[in-house]
């Protein structure tokens, strides 16, 4: 649900503080006592920004094509802006009717207000953000390293977050300017393939961030980024506590999922290789997670149609959902109930996925639609499912249990929320609709 290309204020601060601070305090303390704030009574330091524009351009090897309209503005008037983002992507209906489609299937709590914990979540964590539809990069008025990071720039004279920030949103600016960002992050059928592309873009603006403020990144650096970036996580977590876990690891993932997976390109095949990505992307959350079946044995997701679904929901019932899950969303899913050795096994064989969820007044009920790298996948997938019913429900699986679920090979359907009578009496007609597609390997990690 996460659209925006964002930078978590504490988990950059953390980043800094733990990263290299003896040796980069030393570094930066041999700098002049030019001006050195990016952002300074509401204006941007114009001759710090070129200098990050050049240095960004020169270590990504790309051209800046056009000038990069800057805005600074205050924390009401973000919060605005992400309220009217919200709006324009879906409207209050669409939000409402995805909470109780995923509160359904587990991934929230009953009575959640989406757009709310959104427009919290953002306004409290974004600290800056490139927007692809204006192409303008906005920056707050407060921005800022806090005492720690404070003190450190005030004697070095160098504004090391605010560099950072610049050098990360300069660098989406690049890659929108170079390979089209705007329909690519739009909502969309498949959330699960968009997070995969959310994580490569900030990955590499993480990382370019980071090769900005350090002076490149050789494989020493690289692997302590990277470190520190899945280190700051935990903090990041324990800060976020109330924050839904689906809402929170979707963001979260994007930079220690794209950290891991760009620095893995990085490090094989330099920016030049980071670069080739935006042509041939990951297909999935999956490939993020395990890079090797992306880099080195390309397994691309299996795309599955459902077909017409009308002979469990006949007229009367409106389609409200319909998207990807994929192997992140399906480990949170299962961490709401399982322990997480258990919940990372349940997902571990994913293949692919489709969420179909209707709703009737006040009833909601859905069709999830599994497929598995294998036979076995798919029967650890519904073994872990049954406890997790177990669970969600309070009760073993009985003769009245709202809920169908059911493998043949390596496909698994679940029916949830319907009459258990009206779903035996018409699963065999959802089988008889169900498609799968292979993705190509095509251009897939090559």
């Amino acid at each position: 649900m996460n659209r925006y290309g964002v930078i978590l204020t504490k988990t950059y601060r953390a980043l800094l503080q733990a990263l290299f601070l003896p040796e980069l305090l030393f570094f930066l303390l041999q700098v002049g006592c030019t001006p050195y704030l990016v952002v300074h009574q509401g204006a941007v330091n114009r001759d710090k920004l070129e200098e990050i524009k050049a240095g960004v351009a020169a270590l990504r090897g790309l051209e800046f094509k056009a000038e990069v309209p800057i805005e600074v503005k205050n924390r009401g008037e973000m919060r605005g802006y992400f309220q009217s983002e919200l709006e324009r992507e879906y409207g209050d209906e669409k939000l409402k009717n995805m909470a109780l489609a995923y509160a359904k299937l587990g991934l929230f709590l009953q009575g959640l207000d989406l757009k709310k914990t959104l427009l919290d979540f953002y306004s409290a964590q974004v600290v800056a953000f490139y927007d692809p539809q204006t192409k303008k990069l906005v920056l707050p008025e407060d921005l800022g390293g806090g005492i720690f990071l404070g003190t450190v720039q005030f004697l070095a004279r160098r504004d090391i977050l605010g560099e950072m920030v610049l050098a990360h949103e300069l660098t989406h600016a690049l890659q929108d300017q170079h390979f089209s960002l705007k329909d690519r992050l739009a909502p969309s059928r498949d959330d699960d393939r968009v997070s995969a592309f959310h994580a490569v873009i900030e990955g590499d603006a993480t990382l370019s961030g980071f090769a900005y403020l350090f002076g490149g990144l050789d494989e020493r650096s690289l692997a302590e980024v990277n470190r520190s970036v899945q280190d700051s996580m935990e903090a990041a977590r324990s800060s976020l506590s109330q924050v839904p876990e689906a809402i929170k690891e979707e963001l979260l993932f994007q930079y220690y999922g794209g950290v891991s997976f760009v620095s893995r390109v990085l490090g094989q095949r330099g920016w030049f290789g980071v670069n080739q990505l935006y042509a041939s992307p990951p297909l999935s959350t999956e490939q993020v997670l395990h890079p090797e079946r992306y880099l080195d044995f390309p397994d691309p997701p299996t795309r599955i149609d459902l077909g017409n679904l009308s002979a469990l929901f006949p007229a009367g019932w409106t389609e409200i959902e319909n998207n990807v899950l994929g192997e992140l969303m399906v480990q949170v899913l299962f961490k709401q109930f399982l322990s997480e050795e258990n919940a990372n096994v349940a997902a571990e064989g994913w293949d692919g996925d489709r969420f179909v969820a209707f709703r009737q007044g006040d009833e909601i009920a859905f069709v999830w639609g599994t497929v598995w790298d294998s036979s076995g996948d798919a029967e650890e997938f519904a073994r872990r499912y049954r406890e997790l019913l177990s669970k969600k429900y309070g009760r073993p699986e009985a003769a009245g249990f709202p809920v169908l679920m059911e493998q043949r090979d390596r496909r698994v359907l679940v029916v949830e929320g319907l009459e258990r009578s009206h779903i035996e009496r018409n699963l065999e007609k959802v089988w008889q609709g169900v498609e799968l597609k292979e993705e190509s390997l095509k251009n897939n990690g090559r």
